[in-house]
C-alpha cells in the first residue's frame, strides 16, 4: 500500500503557456486585491476611537461601529489570506495590531448598527 499526498498539495506542471499566463495573472490579482484589503484594514484600525470610561452613549454606539466596520475589514482581509492560501493569521493579527475586540467582530458589520448609523 503506498500513501500520496492529497491532490491539493500536488504541484501542478503546466506545459501549456496560455494556462500558465492565466494563472500568473489570477495569483497577480489575487496579491492585488490582498494588498487593497490590508490597507483598508489599516484604515479601518486607525478610525476606531480610543475608549474611554466617561464616554457617552454615542460615542460608545460610534465606537462600536468603528469596531464593527473594521472586523468585516478583517473578515475579508482573512478570506482573501485564505485564497491566497494563507491560513494561519495570528501572527498577521498580532503583526497589524488587531485588537481583541475586533477580532470578535469578524463577519459583516450587524444591521442594527448600520440602521443607527443612517438614522443620524
Amino acid at each position: 500500500m503506498t500513501v500520496r499526498p492529497p491532490q491539493a498539495y500536488r504541484k501542478q506542471i503546466t506545459d501549456d503557456p496560455v494556462t500558465a499566463a492565466l494563472e500568473q495573472e489570477v495569483l497577480a490579482e489575487k496579491a492585488g486585491t490582498l494588498a487593497r484589503l490590508n490597507t483598508k484594514l489599516e484604515q479601518a484600525l486607525a478610525r476606531i476611537p480610543d475608549a474611554t470610561q466617561n464616554a457617552g452613549e454615542d460615542e460608545q454606539r460610534k465606537r462600536a461601529l468603528r469596531i464593527a466596520e473594521a472586523g468585516e475589514a478583517l473578515w475579508h482581509v482573512t478570506i482573501q489570506r485564505e485564497l491566497c492560501g494563507f491560513l494561519r493569521h495570528k501572527a498577521f493579527f498580532d503583526h497589524m495590531g488587531v485588537p481583541a475586540a475586533v477580532r470578535l467582530s469578524a463577519g459583516p458589520v450587524p444591521e442594527h448598527l448600520k440602521a443607527r448609523e443612517k438614522g443620524k
